[in-house]
């Protein structure tokens, strides 16, 4: 059983390891717990997972009316999640973090069901701080997460496990999936599953700055807005000098990597995925994220020579273009940040996590 959702980046994490859980052995079987307002509720129908509903609201970043009814809502979803867990029986569950996976993970541990836990981020989730106490085992996504949990905590580093399909669709692939131009460089722009207001405006501002430098011309930009700014984004594209592909939301994620040469995103765990296709980024960690994680991952990468990093605070169309300009027309740059990002990919974590759960649930 696995425990999290709210956001692509604990969902899509947990699904790799299902995937990987379920081809190990003949039985193996796999299904989530989660909220009928996270992202789980409209991916999972239909992957042929069923997903279990509790009722949990976050913590961090709320009024201070909806933190009083906080402690109330955890009790509930925890007795929600024993239910589950008295009348499934699972083997065993593992959390991916984030507030969804903390009362199914408390359940599990109560019931003596072995609980391992996803640490995604070079600082640990305050969720899996909390819960590293209950689990028998947790699987780093980065080396230096460990020192950030509890010295008794049994943390493996295995990297974050990703989709079979990231890195292993072809770039013509990825372009013909998206109607786009062979022989051009694109950048794939995405801000979450929810988007990114401030990266969408930077982006728009980039592009006159582009076009005086004589760049625009030789770019395409598939850019995932969210469903808010969907609306803005295409009015300020349309009559532009280069294609671009407006989407709400991208639900061929791995075929948008494969088309691309330079990822422009925040710096949750889904950076795993950009690593896995050896793509150069540039990160602008989301300021408010909880412990301020996103910034962690972003200087680990740039530290690695993988990503550059850009702070919202200081973000805007002539820093960001200036740095497109540096990765994408420098190609010993684009060369060097491209194979440090191969270097630090682990495409075989979904399935070294997902063996050391079936061991743990023997």
């Amino acid at each position: 059983m696995i425990a999290g959702g709210g956001t692509g980046g604990h969902l899509y994490p947990g699904l790799a390891a299902a995937a990987e859980f379920v081809k190990l052995a003949p039985g193996n079987q796999a299904e989530f717990i989660g909220t009928k307002k996270g992202i789980e509720a409209r991916v999972l129908p239909g992957s042929g997972y069923s997903l279990k509903f509790i009722s949990i609201g976050g913590f961090l970043g709320k009024s201070a009316g909806r933190k009083i009814f906080f402690p109330l809502s955890f009790f509930t979803a925890t007795l929600q999640s024993l239910f589950y867990m008295i009348s499934e029986r699972p083997d065993a569950v593992l959390g991916t973090g984030g507030y969804v996976s903390a009362p199914p993970v408390l359940a599990a541990w109560m019931l003596r069901i072995p609980v391992s836990l996803l640490a995604l981020d070079v600082m640990p989730s305050k969720a899996v701080r909390f819960l590293s106490r209950f689990a028998r085992e947790i699987y780093g996504g980065f080396p230096e997460c460990s020192q950030y949990l509890s010295k008794n905590a049994k943390v493996i580093f295995t990297g974050n496990p990703i989709r079979r399909e990231m890195g292993n669709i072809s770039n013509e692939q990825g372009i013909r999936e998206f109607g786009l131009e062979s022989g051009k460089k694109t950048i794939l722009v995405f801000g979450g599953s929810q988007g990114a207001h401030s990266i969408n405006l930077a982006v728009l501002d980039s592009l006159p700055h582009l076009d005086q430098a004589g760049h625009l011309r030789d770019i395409q930009i598939i850019f995932q807005t969210g469903p808010k700014d969907l609306g803005l984004v295409t009015e300020k594209c349309q009559g532009s000098k280069t294609m671009i592909k407006v989407l709400a939301y991208i639900d061929k994620m791995p075929s948008a990597m494969a088309a691309a040469d330079l990822v422009i995103s925040r710096s949750g765990a889904g950076v795993s995925e950009t690593l896995a296709c050896g793509l150069p980024s540039i990160l602008i960690p989301f300021p408010y994220a909880a412990s301020n994680h996103q910034e962690y991952n972003a200087r680990s990468l740039e530290k690695a020579g993988a990503a550059e990093m850009i702070l919202d605070a200081e973000l805007n169309g002539q820093v960001l273009s200036r740095k497109i300009t540096e990765i994408l027309f420098n190609r010993e740059k684009h060369s060097q940040m491209a194979k440090a990002a191969g270097a630090l990919a682990r495409p075989g974590a979904a399935r070294e996590i997902a063996g050391k759960i079936f061991k743990l649930s023997q």
